[in-house]
């Protein structure tokens, strides 16, 4: 493998992209007046579209340009700045207050909006008081009453305006807030530092975003509610203390004592939140980094042990999740105690003080400001709730914010450098990847490169030479020595980190690299003057070319040369003429579902979760709340005009069936959080069992974001939201009915108005309705590529800021956030349009908003269908068979037979195996070359049948394996990868993940792929950490130990993938030389592109194009014009001869 950096002033090319996508948005017709905001109108033209066709992402008008997500950042940014100046030494709650101070007015202007609207309910009791009054009086003031009326009206009005502004201003903010959040924390990901990696991993900085970043949209909305909550009550309060007087105070101790109750409450779920969150950031950390090497862990058949892994995690947070949801179901009857306990003290207070005489008015406005105090009441835990989790997000996003950043200072661009001939000076440089570690990575580095010098880094495994380019392009932590300067002049300069010594005759300067150290410097014919390190790595490379026979003449190699290219441009057209105009796609477009799909989403909700059981006790004691709370009305409205009756038994009895109720509030919250607790994991489980059985062609051609933003936001939905979604839909509907009802038996003639208003907003809906569920789909559609492409960005990072790509990186992140947005912004502004509609209607006939709740919640299910989505991917073959499982033996000789193997990778795409037929003998080495696109590695996944054959048969010691489970195939099969995949955890896990073999054992296999000496010296010996990706250990050592995986499995069926890519020449004819001795009785196919790594092989076979051109022994491939001879003449061309234009060519 060959690293190379280049250092030059002129127009990189590289930095132009190579595809440039044109964005086509609609845009708003002009700038809405003034009644078009406040009607929300300007809406209207979407609204039109979206009912005459299912709208497509195009059809979402762009946004105005200060809710763009650059705006959102900028502003952001500058006050941050700021604040981190004044507080040098307490970065605490830096997110928090930088938000307050960027959308200070913003929040301002929608706290005027929810204040209003407290205003206006609370003066609803009030009006109801003078109504009662107005009406009893003998003698009637017409003007009196019309300004009764006209208050009403204005009430109302105000009421419903203020409050849709509010929701839609505080959604707006929070969206903003959200955007700044999700490209700052984009922006921090590019600048992260090492240390800063290890704390955050790549699936973190996904959940940062995709969840943490995402709870902004509603943190507005919910800080106003809590605080506006407060005011709401103290307010009703104030309204019973001018009806009643004095009686009110009674009723302020058990208010006041559910008061105090909250502190210990919100303490304990802000405790539950944050260890869930913990719990979800290590189960996002691991299935990202199982779904990154999905294709290791099938070639293994280590799906069911990893699986584990990731429902374990699951486990540890699903009991926070419990935690959390149990905790609001005991919050319930503290909240819901409250208003009927003060209801009834009041009451008492009343008749014991006699501050007001216990008529119907008074009675009556006493209920119905009660009333106005169960809203808060009924909303308030979720605001602490949601607040508790915004919070604990404000501490993550934080903590990663201010965390440890690369010190750009590291790399200097010195101007005065430009001056001389120097292009790179390190002097005396010690660096780490682990500044708190106390070895350094490289030690006493001491470098200079002139202008346009070529010059080479090479050593033995993991002697420091890719940590050498890292510490140039200032990726590592500087602990000592000068700064790494650079200065970039006309002339290139080449540092080449190389295996390949062929290279090395051609540079200017080569470095040797040991143990972290340059132990030797100087040119090609120095070096070898020297001897030692530098004279082995030649040796070895020496040794591994000698067996290269160069017998066929110049002409006669010329001659074949000449037929070859014949053949090959024939079969290049061939290829051309295959694959033109069929525009196969290799990832896939994410799916969504279109049309109205009616109640089909939440019948799948309560199907899936297995919940009917639980659905139906809490309707029955919703059905039964709802009875006792009406049956309380009832027994005051009928109590007071008994004389028999006592004012105190009035009370007793009223208080009774107020209490009474709370126990069926309590069992309806329990029952639904007992229902949302089983579709959470029936969700998490269907899901997990599919993905991990869904063939390797689903990872192929489906971006790791767009399953991770199932496994984190649209799963958070789930976990959180669509419980108590489900809760306030059938809650509103019944309470809607009975509402209904009792209005009916009163006045009959009110249900001819009822049934206007019931028509007149189920057209309004019906109308909203088709816009509504696709931007809700689309917005589903649009947060996926959000995810994937942090997510890509987490792990390309290092290349990004090699190549200076930043900036462009980050404003194609800006598009994907702002594309996201506008869904938001436009499913927002369209629900309020409706709402605002249906509370007109409702306010003609006094029925209450609810009936638009058992509409809203098929939005907000959304999340269940792109997750029902992933759970019905076809899966691969069976990992078991029971009726047709090989011999616990089998294969007990290692004989492969390939008869017309065809293979193409989906249905609609070309042949890649073009009708394969061969037999590798028992015991043989086989190697298999060809040039890229040729077929080596796609023959390796017929085998192990990542992808099933389309004809054809493959016999394994003459069993057909196609019949087989694929654990029975793959496990006793042992594969090298192409790339060398470690995962997070010990070396003991890495090297046997499923735990079938004893730590002897483990240290026997180390030994003999050359890492014992290593690990014997780490203090943890095999307990010793291998991070994400195994990014602690150089490339050649994760080949290494790979290679003792297999050495440990013992199969009889080898399988080396490009597998000695990453080590030197020297470790190459170790590794050989270990394979030959310890598989000398297995079947050894090695695919390679280096010829010394197949020339001693018993059989070489040759493809091309998907078609085996040759097979046979190299010996004798070699005394003939064949396609190996070439591929053995171009290889030794290139190691003799032109090495120096192979170098060139790096430019």
């Amino acid at each position: 493998m060959a690293y190379q950096m280049r250092l030059h002033g002129g127009r990189n090319t590289l930095s132009e992209p190579l595809l440039v996508h044109e964005e086509k948005t609609s845009q708003l017709a002009e700038e809405p007046s003034f009644l078009s905001k406040l009607v929300f109108s300007w809406v209207n033209p979407l609204l039109a579209k979206g009912y005459k066709k299912p709208l497509v992402l195009e059809d979402i008008p762009s946004l105005e340009s200060i809710d763009q997500a650059e705006v959102a950042h900028e502003k952001f940014t500058k006050a941050w700045d700021s604040l981190r100046m004044e507080q040098t030494l307490n970065n605490a709650n830096m997110v928090l207050k930088t938000l307050a101070k960027v959308y200070f007015q913003e929040i301002v202007l929608s706290g005027v909006c929810v204040f209003l609207r407290t205003i206006a309910v609370v003066a609803s009791p009030l009006l109801l008081y003078a109504f009662v009054n107005y009406t009893n009086r003998e003698i009637k003031d017409l003007h009196q009453g019309c300004l009764l009326i006209g208050c009403l009206i204005v009430v109302k009005v105000t009421e419903s305006l203020s409050h849709r502004h509010f929701f839609f201003t505080a959604r707006r903010t929070g969206m903003r807030m959200r955007s700044a959040l999700m490209v700052k924390v984009y922006e921090k990901q590019l600048k992260l530092s090492n240390l800063g990696k290890k704390r955050h991993s790549a699936g973190e900085v996904v959940n940062y975003i995709a969840v943490d970043a995402y709870r902004m949209v509603e943190f507005p909305m919910w800080f106003h509610v809590c605080w506006s909550s407060f005011i709401q009550l103290c307010l009703a309060i104030g309204v019973l203390f001018s009806i009643v007087g004095l009686g009110v105070l009674p009723g302020l101790v058990p208010l006041i004592i559910c008061a105090l109750l909250n502190l210990p409450y919100a303490k304990a779920i802000k405790k539950c939140q944050l260890e869930f969150m913990v719990a979800q950031d290590k189960r996002l950390r691991s299935t990202s980094e199982i779904l990154n090497n999905m294709k290791v862990i099938k070639l293994q058949s280590w799906e069911e042990k990893f699986k584990q892994i990731v429902e374990s995690c699951r486990e540890v947070e699903f009991r926070w999740l419990s935690e959390v949801q149990f905790k609001k179901v005991y919050a319930t009857i503290l909240y819901w105690m409250s208003p009927t306990l003060v209801s009834s003290v009041i009451l008492f207070g009343c008749v014991f003080l006699g501050s007001a005489p216990l008529d119907s008015a008074t009675i009556f406005t006493i209920l119905a400001t009660l009333r106005t105090m169960s809203e808060p009441v009924r909303f308030l835990p979720e605001a602490i709730s949601a607040l508790i989790q915004v919070n604990v997000s404000f501490d993550r996003i934080n903590s990663f914010l201010v965390d440890d950043e690369l010190n750009d200072d590291l790399v200097k661009r010195d101007q005065e450098m430009e001056k001389s001939d120097s292009s790179i000076r390190i002097k005396d440089g010690n660096f780490a990847w682990d500044p708190e570690s106390p070895v350094a990575t490289l030690r006493d580095v001491n470098l200079e490169v002139k202008c346009g010098q070529k010059v080479a880094v090479c050593g033995s495994v993991g002697s420091g030479k890719s940590s050498v380019l890292y510490a140039i392009l200032g990726e590592i932590s500087k602990t000592s020595g000068n700064d790494c300067v650079m200065t970039c002049l006309e002339s290139k300069t080449v540092i080449l980190v190389t295996h390949q010594v062929e290279f090395l005759s051609s540079v200017d300067n080569i470095l040797v690299m040991q143990d972290g150290q340059v132990t030797q410097s100087g040119s090609y014919e120095d070096l070898l003057m020297a001897g030692t390190a530098f004279e082995q790595l030649v040796n070895a490379h020496k040794d591994a070319i000698t067996s290269l026979d160069t017998s066929p003449s110049e002409d006669k190699r010329e001659l074949h040369n000449t037929d070859n290219k014949s053949w090959l441009n024939k079969k290049n057209s061939d290829a051309k003429i295959l694959t033109k105009g069929l525009g196969v796609q290799l990832t896939e477009e994410e799916e969504k579902e279109t049309g109205n799909v009616g109640w089909k989403t939440f019948l799948d909700y309560v199907v899936i979760s297995e919940g009917l059981w639980f659905l139906s006790l809490f309707v029955i004691t919703n059905v039964g709340f709802l009875a006792l709370q009406a049956a309380a009305s009832y027994w005051l409205a009928f109590g007071i005009q008994v004389p028999e009756i006592t004012t105190v038994m009035l009370i007793c009895v009223y208080t009774l069936f107020s209490t009474t109720s709370i126990v069926f509030v309590y069992l309806r919250s329990l029952f639904a959080t007992l229902m949302g607790l089983k579709a959470s994991k029936s969700f998490f489980q269907k899901f997990t069992d599919s993905v991990f059985a869904a063939p390797m062609v689903f990872f192929d051609s489906t971006p790791v974001g767009r399953i991770l933003t199932r496994v984190s936001s649209d799963l958070s939905v789930i976990d959180f939201d669509i419980p108590f979604s489900v809760v306030f839909a059938i809650s509103a509907g019944i309470e809607l009915l009975a509402t209904i009802g009792i209005m009916a038996s009163v006045t009959w003639q009110v249900l001819i108005v009822a049934i206007f208003a019931i028509v007149a907003s189920k057209y309004v809906q019906g109308y909203y309705q088709p816009t509504a569920r696709e931007l809700m789909r689309i917005n589903g559609t649009t947060k996926a590529p959000v995810m994937n492409y942090a997510s890509e960005t987490s792990l390309g990072v290092a290349t990004i800021r090699a190549f200076k790509m930043q900036d462009r990186f980050f404003k194609e992140y800006l598009k994907l956030v702002d594309r996201d947005a506008s869904t938001s912004i436009f499913s927002n502004a369209t629900l309020e349009w409706l709402i605002l509609r249906t509370e007109a209607f409702s306010n003609l006939t006094l029925i209450t908003a609810g009936f638009l709740l058992v509409y809203t919640p098929k939005g907000s299910v959304s999340p269940v269908e792109r997750i029902k989505q992933f759970m019905h991917i076809p899966p691969e073959k069976p990992a078991i068979v029971e009726n047709n499982r090989p011999p616990s033996s089998w294969p007990s000789k290692g004989k492969i037979q390939f008869e017309d193997l065809k293979l193409r990778y989906r249905p609609n795409t070309p042949l890649v195996l073009k009708g394969i037929t061969c037999t590798f003998k028992e015991g043989t080495r086989v190697g298999i070359v060809g040039r890229t696109g040729s077929g080596k590695t796609t023959l390796i996944t017929a085998l192990f049948r990542l992808v099933e054959p389309d004809s054809g048969r493959i016999l394994i010691d003459g069993l057909n394996i196609c019949p087989i489970g694929l654990k029975d195939l793959r496990m006793k099969l042992s594969v090298i990868p192409q790339e060398p995949t470690l995962f997070r955890g010990s070396i003991r896990t890495n090297m046997d993940p499923l735990g079938l073999h004893s730590d002897d054992e483990i240290w026997k296999a180390l030994e003999k792929c050359q890492l014992k000496n290593i690990i014997s010296r780490l203090p943890n010996l095999l307990d010793s950490s291998v991070s994400d990706e195994g990014e602690n250990w150089s490339a050649g050592q994760r080949q290494l130990f790979c290679l003792g995986r297999v050495l440990l499995r013992r199969n009889k069926i080898l399988v080396l993938d490009e597998a000695t890519a990453s080590i030197d020449s020297a470790t190459d004819v170790i590794l050989q030389r270990i394979i030959r001795e310890e598989f000398s009785s297995c079947t050894v196919i090695t695919v390679a592109h280096r010829v010394p790594t197949v020339i001693d092989s018993d059989k070489v076979m040759v493809l091309s194009f998907g078609e085996m051109v040759e097979y046979d022994e190299p010996s004798k491939l070699m005394e003939t014009d064949s396609f190996f001879s070439k591929l053995v003449a171009e290889y030794w061309t290139s190691c003799r001869k032109n090495s120096g234009q192979k170098l060139d060519d790096f430019q």
